[in-house]
């Protein structure tokens, strides 16, 4: 298995659960603590992370933990194209290791909760990340393709300030998704600033639909402990709005 963007599907699941419950794996374990990086960004909207994620075949089947770069660096170039996913794997003791990355937050603040708060911090070749969640994987969501819904355990409030511009998928049966985190690994030249424009080079299903919204409240996304989430053919990430 290759260590970047061949595993499209497990891709689907990393960006989506940030931040969840993180448990150890081949590291010591973590010290429960409040959700407070030494250095998070002025501005979360437009700022850029990356993830490590290694996957570990257990007695349950495969899980992938989370590792997220936010609040530590905003991930530089050089040093995340020489991580070695071989290197990589030596380290945590994985079947494969995904490199997810670069990506950059839309939403305006992010409030995570409960266990959400908690995470461990490593190095590595020196980039600087932090543990944000463990996923269960099966080999049928190894396959899913692009616009599948999954449903990701998590405990957090996505805010999207007023006036500020927000990019949905609108499905067939009416059902909206508000993007929080665009991807450049597909698409490299994709900013912030030619996302209104993405419904072009999106190759979206028979009736889904691209658009800019610009809310005049706050919009707020809850995951009281699940949420909704897709991913497009750009590996763009998408979380379900709730009535």
């Amino acid at each position: 298995m290759q260590g970047r963007c061949s595993k499209a599907a497990l891709l689907t699941l990393a960006w989506a659960a940030w931040p969840v419950l993180a448990l150890a794996q081949t590291q010591p374990a973590p010290q429960a603590r409040s959700f407070a990086p030494p250095n998070p960004p002025a501005v979360l909207r437009d700022a850029r992370y990356c993830e490590i994620l290694p996957v570990t075949l257990t007695l349950s089947g495969l899980k992938a933990e989370v590792y997220n770069t936010i609040g530590y660096d905003d991930c530089p170039q050089a040093a995340w194209s020489a991580l070695s996913e071989k290197a990589l794997r030596k380290q945590f003791g994985a079947v494969t290791v995904i490199l997810n990355g670069p990506r950059h937050f839309l939403m305006d603040k992010i409030i995570p909760k409960g266990a959400t708060a908690a995470g461990k911090v490593i190095t590595f070749d020196g980039i600087t990340l932090e543990s944000r969640a463990e996923l269960s994987l099966s080999l049928f969501e190894l396959l899913e393709k692009p616009y599948g819904e999954h449903i990701v355990d998590r405990e957090t409030v996505y805010r999207f300030d007023a006036g500020k511009p927000t990019f949905r998928l609108t499905a067939p049966d009416g059902a909206v998704y508000v993007m929080q985190s665009y991807a450049q690994m597909v698409d490299p030249a994709l900013t912030y600033e030619t996302l209104p424009g993405l419904g072009a080079k999106l190759k979206l299903p028979s009736g889904w639909r691209y658009d800019t919204v610009t809310p005049e409240t706050d919009l707020l996304l809850h995951a009281e402990g699940k949420a909704v989430v897709i991913q497009d053919d750009l590996k763009n990430t998408y979380q379900k709005m709730t009535p």
